[in-house]
């Protein structure tokens, strides 16, 4: 669903909450973001290790999102 022309798009901060490292800023969340989030959880110190084919839902408890002010 595209959103209306003058509705503005927002954006999101996905941060680790391990680390507290901000890893992307995004409209959605997409295959490329997620795969940014697999890569990061893999050395992150502060993470347990991920399986081969991590479940989105694994890999979405381990951020903080939060809407990016536009303003």
């Amino acid at each position: 669903m595209q959103p209306m022309p003058d509705t503005p798009t927002r954006l999101f901060e996905v941060a680790c909450k391990g680390c507290g490292r901000s890893l992307v800023i995004v409209e959605r969340l997409r295959d490329p973001g997620i795969g940014a989030l697999v890569d990061h959880f893999r050395v992150c110190g502060a993470s347990e290790p991920l399986g081969k084919a991590p479940m989105l839902g694994a890999i979405m408890t381990r951020v903080r999102v939060a809407v990016v002010d536009q303003a």
